[in-house]
C-alpha cells in the first residue's frame, strides 16, 4: 500500500519553506520514490509543492456534484514506482472537516498526518503581522478575542487523531533548536525519510516582517485590498530592503504578555506533548526569556517608528535624485531612429 502523508500546517509553521523544497526537488524526491503531485493534482497544472488552493476549490465546490475522488487523482499522481505521496496544505489545520474525506482513502493509502506546531505567542504575533493587521485590527484587541482558542494544537490535531489514531499523527515543533539540521525542509525530508544529502535546501522563506512595520500599519487597513495584499509592503521593501523584515528589533509582545498568553494554553500544550510527543523531555515549547518591553507597549517604540520613516523618507529621496539624473543626461541615439532617419540627413 502507497504512503501518503498530509502536511496540514500550522500557517506560519514554515509551511511555505517547506513548499518551496518540495518544488525545487521534485526530481530529486521522484528518484527516491516520492512524489509531489502538481497543484491542482491533475496534468494541467504545475508543481508548485503547495496544495492549498486545491482545497479551497473543493470548500467552494462542495455542493457541486462533478468533484473528481480524491483517491482518483492520487493514484493518477503517484503512476508507477511511487512508493509515497505528498500533500501540503496548512489550510486543512483549519476546522472544514477535511479529515472525512481523506477518512475515504484508508483501504487505499497508508495515511500519515503531519503537523508543526509553533509557540502561541509567537505564531499569534506573525498571523496578525501577516494576515489580521490588514483588516485594521490592532494587535492587543485581536489577540484577546482568540487567545486560548486560536494555535489550540490538541484542538487541530483532535479531527485527524480520530479519524486516523494517534499513532498516525507526526507532530513536530517548529523551533529551529529542535528541527532536523535547525532548518524545517530539512526537518520535513525526515518525516519523508527521504535522503537529505541529495536535496536543495530551499533557503529562507516568508521572512517576518520588522515589528516597527507592523505598529506603522496597526489600525489602518485603508492601506490593503484585504489580508492577501501584499503591495504596501512591497513598497516598503523596496524603498528600505535592509530595514524592512527584522529579527533584531523589538518583539510584539513583552515576556510578561508572552508568559500570560502561554498561560492560557498550558494544559492543553502538556496533554498535546503527551499523547503526540511523549519522547519529549520538558514542556512542549522552549520557555519565554528576557526581561524588555514588546513592541506594543515601549516608550521608545515611537522614536523607532520615526526612525524607519526617517530611513524610507531618504530613500525615497535617493531615488528621486537618481531619476532627475537620468532624465536630464543626453541619450544615445538608438538604432531604430538612425535607420529611420538614415538617407534624409544633408
Amino acid at each position: 500500500m502507497k504512503k501518503l502523508i498530509v502536511h496540514i500546517g500550522c500557517g506560519k509553521g514554515g509551511s511555505s519553506a517547506i513548499q518551496r523544497g518540495l518544488r525545487l526537488n521534485v526530481a530529486a524526491l521522484a528518484e527516491q520514490g516520492i512524489v509531489v503531485p502538481s497543484s491542482g493534482l491533475d496534468p494541467r497544472s504545475v508543481v508548485t509543492g503547495r496544495h492549498t488552493e486545491f482545497f479551497e476549490s473543493l470548500v467552494e465546490r462542495r455542493g457541486a456534484t462533478d468533484i473528481p475522488s480524491l483517491g482518483d487523482l492520487l493514484d493518477t499522481a503517484a503512476g508507477d514506482g511511487a512508493s509515497t505521496l505528498v500533500l501540503s496544505a496548512e489550510n486543512l489545520s483549519n476546522p472544514t472537516g477535511f479529515e472525512k474525506t481523506f477518512a475515504k482513502l484508508k483501504g487505499r493509502f497508508d495515511v500519515l498526518i503531519v503537523l508543526y506546531v509553533r509557540r502561541q505567542d509567537e505564531y499569534l504575533a506573525s498571523s496578525w503581522q501577516q494576515w489580521n493587521v490588514k483588516e485594521g485590527h490592532s494587535l492587543l484587541s485581536w489577540v484577546a478575542k482568540g487567545v486560548g482558542i486560536r494555535g489550540d494544537w490538541l484542538r487541530v490535531a483532535e479531527p485527524w487523531a480520530a479519524t486516523f489514531g494517534d499513532d498516525h499523527i507526526i507532530a513536530r515543533v517548529f523551533d529551529r533548536e529542535r528541527l532536523v539540521g535547525g532548518d524545517v525542509f530539512l526537518d520535513f525530508a525526515d518525516v519523508l525519510d527521504a535522503e537529505a544529502v541529495r536535496l536543495e535546501a530551499p533557503g529562507q522563506e516568508n521572512l517576518g516582517l520588522s515589528a516597527i512595520v507592523s505598529r506603522l500599519v496597526e489600525g489602518r487597513g485603508f492601506l490593503f485590498d484585504g489580508p492577501c495584499d501584499q503591495a504596501f509592503y512591497e513598497s516598503l521593501r523596496e524603498l528600505a530592503p535592509d530595514h524592512f523584515q527584522g529579527s533584531n528589533d523589538l518583539p510584539l509582545f513583552s515576556p510578561h504578555e508572552a508568559k500570560a498568553i502561554l498561560s492560557r494554553y498550558r494544559q492543553s500544550n502538556e496533554a498535546f506533548r503527551r499523547r503526540y510527543l511523549p519522547h519529549l523531555k520538558g514542556p512542549l515549547f522552549a520557555p519565554v526569556r528576557g526581561q524588555g518591553e514588546g513592541a506594543a507597549t515601549s516608550p521608545n517604540v515611537e522614536a523607532l517608528e520615526h526612525g524607519f520613516l526617517q530611513r524610507q523618507i531618504f530613500s525615497l529621496h535617493q531615488q528621486v535624485v537618481e531619476l532627475r539624473r537620468l532624465a536630464t543626461e543626453p541619450r544615445p541615439e538608438s538604432r531604430l531612429r538612425r535607420w529611420a532617419t538614415f538617407g534624409r540627413r544633408g
